[in-house]
């Protein structure tokens, strides 16, 4: 494919857990993949043909702009935003602090909101995709997650004003909200905590599935529980 026709992704978050696991499968299907994340450069992949890592913190808004501007300039057009990157962690409210507070804004909802706004003048018209990878958080609350449940929730009301918003240029938003997935967000808990937690993979393989549909169809929100329920 020349530069006109291959199909370019970037993904926040791109090179762990949810965001890794999409990162290796558009690979794998001819997309040309840009990955933003702090420590993109350590994906696994990144010696890919079709792989471009960009160290960037998505809490960096000077970083994410200059990061579109080489997007811009190698690859020309977007096809697919994918929003994966994200902290996650207990705030008890007894313990809850402004630095937590700041840090989970900041990553899940600034950073999302501030990519989306660096990329949008690259979305083709009538074909691309915007996709947050979202949370049952946002859905739900859960005791002892008050300010991670806060950001998802709006995450979720950022991805509904967009979807909305892009509406006349024909760029479809998907939301997608996972149940307990065996992210490195996890890697504290023991092997039998996360017994009935899903495989990023599971997750990857319907995200992209939502992605490649024809440009008419649009999967606005994917929610994938835990077969066991809440988790």
């Amino acid at each position: 494919m020349n530069q006109t026709t291959q199909r370019v992704a970037v993904i926040t978050g791109g090179s762990l857990g949810i965001g890794e696991a999409i990162s290796t499968q558009l690979l794998n299907l001819g997309w040309r993949v840009h990955i933003l994340a702090r420590r993109a450069s350590s994906y696994v992949h990144s010696d890919h043909y079709g792989c471009r890592t960009h160290d960037v913190d998505v809490r960096d808004l000077d970083a994410i702009k200059e990061a579109a501007e080489t997007v811009a300039g190698s690859s020309g057009h977007v096809d697919a935003l994918v929003l994966c990157a994200g902290v996650g962690y207990p705030t008890p409210l007894t313990s809850a602090s402004r630095v937590q507070y700041d840090e989970l804004f900041d990553t899940n909802v600034a950073g999302s909101i501030f990519s989306t706004q660096a990329f949008a003048p690259l979305l083709r018209d009538g074909e691309a995709v915007i996709t947050f990878v979202s949370s049952i958080a946002g859905r739900r609350g859960f005791s002892d997650w008050s300010l991670y449940c806060a950001s998802k929730h709006a995450l979720e009301g950022f991805a509904a004003s967009m979807r909305e918003e892009l509406r006349p240029r024909r760029i479809r938003v998907t939301s997608v909200q996972p149940g307990s997935v065996d992210t490195p967000s996890y890697d504290h808990l023991q092997p039998e905590e996360k017994r009935e937690f899903m495989d990023p993979v599971s997750i990857a393989e319907l995200t992209v599935t939502a992605i490649q549909l024809p440009p008419q169809a649009c999967v606005e929100t994917l929610f994938v529980n835990n077969a066991v329920g809440d988790l």
